[in-house]
């Protein structure tokens, strides 16, 4: 079950409310995203898959990894591959959590079903927060580890935002074996300096100062730390090419979605033109999410489709 996005100006109202709140205080929107507005889009989404025809309702089960929370998600009621695996890693600066993998299972799982006769279950992994580098590629390293002892052989990592930072950084370091990966509007240049910070400011719910602020709540960054203390820890984690990266992608390619409003906008574009320059012009596969409602994450937003959105998620699927 979909339905269009709101009037526009209730929309930009509701954008324009959540921009305030991050700029008043980025501590308390982490806080007021994780605690009310995320679980909020958990249960509409629940509510829908719930609601709408049986090819698109999902079972989801907890399963714990270590000491880490993890759930499966499939189709209710469809065979599941066995061999195949989606591993999805929740956004939400590594501040918050945002509940967008019901969402990403509901659209994409249907579309593979129409495709394929079993389709790979999706295991949402929500790593430790707050977070730092060290912990949560710990957490991500031990899941790759778990996977082929549950039969498991083919995985491929799915993230969005903060998550799909982590799926694309995962994806290039290769300390197992994955088959691809999926971006969704992530932050790949963590110096934050693409010009869509400035150009996007009034069409993003993100705003720079919440996004710098989950930054240095990563890095464990202090805010009395020097600008150039900053920009180069944030230089060191952002997400580069080398020829090993360069060659994992002429094989296996991996595809970025960027939203045309999103402030992290310009990233997914820069790193693909830098990925053409080195010679992997196919290693990256850009799905360009354009129009209205084309803010950050929009594209999984509970509820909310417009076609641009549902082109993307054909892509993705």
């Amino acid at each position: 079950m979909e339905v269009s996005f709101p009037p526009k100006p209730v929309l930009g109202c509701l954008l324009g409310s959540l921009r305030c709140c991050a700029n008043a205080s980025p501590e308390f929107f982490a806080k007021f995203m994780h605690f009310c507005f995320f679980p909020m889009q958990g249960c509409i989404q629940g509510c829908l898959s719930s609601t709408g025809r049986s090819s698109r309702r999902l079972a989801r089960q907890p399963v714990k990894i270590g000491s880490t929370d993890a759930e499966w998600i499939m189709l209710d009621r469809k065979a599941s591959d066995t061999s195949k695996v989606v591993l999805y890693l929740p956004g939400g600066g590594f501040v918050a959590r945002d509940h967008t993998a019901g969402v990403f299972a509901s659209r994409v799982l249907p579309r593979l079903a129409s495709k394929m006769p079993v389709v790979p279950p999706i295991l949402v992994l929500n790593y430790t927060l707050p977070s730092s580098p060290s912990t949560v590629k710990e957490e991500i390293e031990a899941t790759l580890s778990w996977l082929p002892g549950q039969g498991y052989t083919e995985i491929v990592v799915v993230g969005d935002s903060a998550g799909g930072y982590l799926a694309v950084q995962t994806f290039l370091q290769q300390t197992h074996k994955i088959c691809g990966a999926v971006g969704i509007c992530p932050p790949l240049d963590l110096t934050f300096s693409g010009d869509s910070y400035e150009r996007n400011t009034n069409s993003c719910f993100l705003t720079k100062s919440f996004v710098e602020y989950a930054r240095a709540a990563y890095l464990q960054l202090d805010h009395q730390d020097a600008q150039s203390v900053s920009d180069a820890t944030a230089r060191m984690h952002s997400i580069t090419l080398n020829p090993q990266k360069l060659a994992l992608l002429k094989e296996h390619p991996m595809m970025l979605v960027a939203c045309e409003q999103d402030l992290m906008y310009d990233e997914v574009g820069t790193f693909a033109a830098a990925a053409a320059r080195a010679g992997a012009s196919n290693g990256v596969l850009v799905c360009d999410v354009r129009g209205e409602a084309s803010f950050h994450i929009s594209l999984l937003m509970p509820g909310l489709a417009n076609p641009a959105h549902q082109q993307a998620m054909d892509q993705i699927g």
